[in-house]
């Protein structure tokens, strides 16, 4: 049974050339073991493309990011790696960074409506939801950026057992130790 479609919205500061990981952006706490939510779309852009000190060389920013149920040591390896059972969306882009009286950055070829992750359909979330973020760029200083993000959710009916199969599923499970 489908229920309501609805977003969440917000932004996370990271540096150039660092790994942001396990930023909280959902966290369902409840006994109803019958509701869960399915992605639909997100998406992934910068805050402010223009930033006085923002760059320090004309040259391009790569950012990654993916959407997790659970905490990791996630480093810039791992942000992009489906088998990381954690992971379930993934966005890569492209920037070029304009080093001049006004600093920006601006996406390479795409418009912002395009700035959206690949979303794996089989999961559900039914506890949390975390995103990370690394960037990689030509210039070996580290400026702060915001980073904003929409994330398109719809409501679903689930019973107990699929409910926690799904938590179980997106829990990491590292059998090493």
């Amino acid at each position: 049974m489908m229920g309501r479609t609805f977003s969440l919205r917000g932004k996370v500061a990271a540096n150039d050339n660092q790994v942001v990981a396990n930023h909280p952006i959902f966290d369902y706490v409840s006994p109803d073991r019958t509701r869960a939510w399915k992605v639909i779309e997100a998406y992934i852009w910068p805050v402010s493309p223009w930033s006085a000190g923002s760059v320090a060389t004309d040259g391009f920013m790569c950012l990654n990011a993916a959407l997790a149920t659970d905490t990791g040591k996630f480093n810039q390896p791992q942000i992009s790696d489906p088998t990381e059972n954690r992971m379930f969306a993934w966005a890569q882009q492209t920037y070029n960074i304009r080093d001049a009286a006004t600093d920006f950055i601006t996406p390479n070829g795409f418009p912002l409506q395009q700035a959206r992750f690949v979303v794996d359909p089989d999961t559900l979330i039914t506890k949390e939801m975390y995103i990370n973020i690394t960037t990689s760029t030509d210039s070996d200083t580290s400026y702060s950026r915001e980073w904003g993000w929409l994330i398109i959710l719809e409501e679903v009916k689930v019973t107990p057992s699929e409910s926690l199969f799904q938590q179980i599923k997106g829990i990491g499970q590292d059998i090493t130790n």
